[in-house]
C-alpha cells in the first residue's frame, strides 16, 4: 500500500514506464479524409500563441520517459505515417531521461515550457470538397472488437447508474479530488467499451502527476498524447538516448479543448489500437484480463517499458480502492431524467419515425462544406422543424461549440439530438470527427443515425452505433 507521498515520489525518483501509447491516426476500414467548413474556422477556442495546427505537426513518433537513474538504450519500430506516441510523465520537471519502449524509438519530454511558437491558422486540407468514405455496411454492429466483445468481469455491476457530465474541470488539491473529478466518467467510458476504470484512473494519476502537470492543466492532455487534435498542437524538446548518448528533437503534443476530450480520445485508442496491430492493448480488455492485476501486467512492456509500471498502478489502484469503479459493463443502462426532450419530436410521423430527408439546402447551410456531414445535419435539423447554429465547426467540434453557444449538450444518447464524435470514433476522420442526426434511442443506449457523407460526398446513409461508441459522443438539443 502506499500514500499521497509515496504516488508523488514514484512519479518523481522512478521512471514512470517509458510509456509507448502509441496512437493509430488512420481509422481501420476508413480512409482519412476530412469534413471541412467553407470559412476555415476550427474551434471558437483561443489558443496560445504556441499552439500549432496539424499542417504545423507530423503526428508521428513515439516519446518515453524516465528518471535520471532509468537509461537504457532504445529500440525501434518503423514509424507508420499519422500515427502518434504518448510519453509517461512523472513529474512537471524540466528534464527527464530515456528509457526504452518496445513500439518506438525513445525519447523524454520536458513539461515546462513549449520550445517554440507556431501559427494557429486552420489546416490547409479544409476544402469544399474534403470527404471520408467508410466501409459500405449498412450497420456498424460493432465499431470495434472490444466493444462486441462479452466481458467475463465478475465483480458487482449496477444496472442503472445516473449520467455522469463531462469532465469539464478537475480538482487537483489532492490524488483523493483529482478521483473524484473525473471517476464518474471514466467508469461509464470504460464499463461501456470493455475496459477496467481502475486502470484508468490508475494511469491518469500517473501520467498527469494526479491532474497538476502543465500538459494537463494548460492544454488538457491528461494522458500526454502526442500529435495533433482537431489540428492543434503544442510543441515541446524533448530529450531522446541513443544508448547512453543523448539527443534532442521537437515532438508535438495534442490539444484538447476539455478533459473529455482527452479522455474519449484516450478510450478510443485502447479499443482501436494502432493503425499496425488494432489489438495491441487487447489484454487489458475485460474480455481478456479477468481481473484489474491480468490487465496491468498485460500492459507491462506494451503500453510502458518500466519493469515497475504495472505492480505501481496496482498499488495505487489498491491504496485508492479504485476497483470500487469497474462496475459497470456494456448493458448498464445510463439515465438522466433532467435531458429535455428534442424539440423536433412533434415532427414524427404515425409510424413514429421522422419524414425522409428532403435534399433541401437550407438559408445558411453553404456555411458548411457542400455534401458533409456538417451541411446535413443543419439541414436535417431545419427540416424537421428546429434551429442550429451556422457556424458549430467540424464535425468533432460540434459538442464544445454548441457549450460555447448556449446550446443543451448531455453525454446520454436522446433521439432528435445531433450527435457529435470524436476523431476516430465511429469510423469518423481522426483529424475533424463527424456529425450525425440521431434518428432513434434503443433500449440498450446504441442508437440508430442518419449521416451525410460516410458511403460517399452527397450521400445520405443511415447506420447503427453500438451503445459503448455512442457513449464517447456529445449529444445536442437542436433549438
Amino acid at each position: 500500500m502506499i500514500n499521497n507521498d509515496k504516488v508523488k515520489r514514484l512519479k518523481k525518483e522512478k521512471f514512470i514506464a517509458g510509456t509507448a501509447l502509441i496512437l493509430g491516426m488512420t481509422t481501420f476500414g476508413v480512409a482519412g479524409y476530412a469534413d471541412g467548413v467553407t470559412d476555415g474556422s476550427s474551434s471558437n477556442v483561443t489558443l496560445p500563441s504556441n499552439v500549432k495546427s496539424l499542417d504545423d505537426a507530423s503526428g508521428t513518433g513515439s516519446t518515453s520517459s524516465s528518471s535520471s537513474t532509468g537509461n537504457s538504450g532504445s529500440s525501434s519500430k518503423p514509424s507508420t505515417s499519422g500515427s502518434t506516441s504518448k510519453p509517461s510523465k512523472p513529474s512537471s520537471s524540466s528534464t527527464n531521461n530515456s528509457s526504452t519502449t518496445t513500439q518506438a524509438p525513445s525519447t523524454s519530454v520536458s513539461t515546462t515550457a513549449p520550445s517554440a511558437s507556431t501559427s494557429t491558422v486552420a489546416p490547409s486540407n479544409y476544402s469544399q470538397d474534403n470527404a471520408y468514405y467508410q466501409t459500405s455496411t449498412a450497420a456498424q454492429i460493432p465499431n470495434s472488437s472490444a466493444d462486441s466483445a462479452p466481458s467475463i468481469y465478475a465483480g458487482p455491476v449496477l444496472k442503472t447508474i445516473e449520467s455522469a457530465k463531462s469532465i469539464d474541470k478537475i480538482d487537483t488539491s489532492s490524488t483523493e479530488a483529482f478521483i473524484k473529478s473525473i471517476a464518474d466518467r471514466v467508469r461509464i467510458l470504460a464499463g461501456k467499451n470493455n475496459l477496467y476504470a481502475s486502470i484508468i484512473l490508475a494511469q491518469a494519476i500517473l501520467e498527469s502527476g494526479s491532474g497538476r502537470s502543465n500538459m494537463s492543466q494548460q492544454y488538457f492532455n491528461i494522458f500526454n498524447i502526442t500529435g495533433a487534435y482537431l489540428g492543434k498542437s503544442i510543441s515541446f524538446k524533448t530529450e531522446e538516448f541513443s544508448g547512453n548518448n543523448p539527443y534532442y528533437i521537437e515532438q508535438s503534443f495534442r490539444v484538447y479543448s476539455n478533459y473529455d476530450q482527452a479522455l474519449d480520445d484516450y478510450i478510443n485508442l485502447m479499443i482501436k489500437g494502432t493503425t499496425w496491430n488494432s489489438e495491441i492493448y487487447a489484454g487489458a480488455w475485460k474480455s481478456r484480463a479477468k481481473t484489474y492485476q491480468e490487465a496491468a501486467q498485460a500492459l507491462q512492456g506494451i503500453f510502458a517499458t518500466d519493469p515497475a509500471y504495472a505492480q505501481k498502478l496496482i498499488e495505487i489502484i489498491q491504496e485508492y480502492k479504485l476497483d470500487a469503479y469497474d462496475n459497470v459493463d456494456s448493458t448498464t443502462q445510463v439515465v438522466d431524467s433532467k435531458i429535455p426532450e428534442s424539440p423536433l419530436v412533434a415532427s414524427k410521423l404515425d409510424n413514429s419515425a421522422y419524414p425522409e430527408y428532403n435534399g433541401v439546402e437550407y438559408p445558411g447551410a453553404d456555411s458548411y462544406a457542400f455534401g458533409n456531414c456538417t451541411q446535413y445535419v443543419y439541414n436535417r435539423i431545419i427540416q424537421l422543424g428546429g434551429l442550429v447554429g451556422t457556424h458549430m465547426g467540424n464535425g468533432g467540434e460540434w459538442g464544445i461549440n454548441a457549450q460555447a453557444q448556449g446550446y443543451f449538450t448531455t453525454t446520454v444518447p436522446t433521439e432528435g439530438y445531433a450527435v457529435s464524435f470524436p476523431p476516430g470514433v465511429a469510423g469518423s476522420s481522426s483529424e475533424y470527427g463527424h456529425v450525425a442526426f440521431v434518428e432513434k434511442v434503443y433500449s440498450d443506449n446504441s442508437i440508430l443515425v442518419s449521416e451525410m457523407n460516410v458511403k460517399g460526398n452527397n450521400i445520405v446513409s443511415e447506420r447503427h452505433i453500438s451503445a459503448g461508441v455512442a457513449a464517447l459522443a456529445t449529444y445536442i438539443q437542436p433549438k
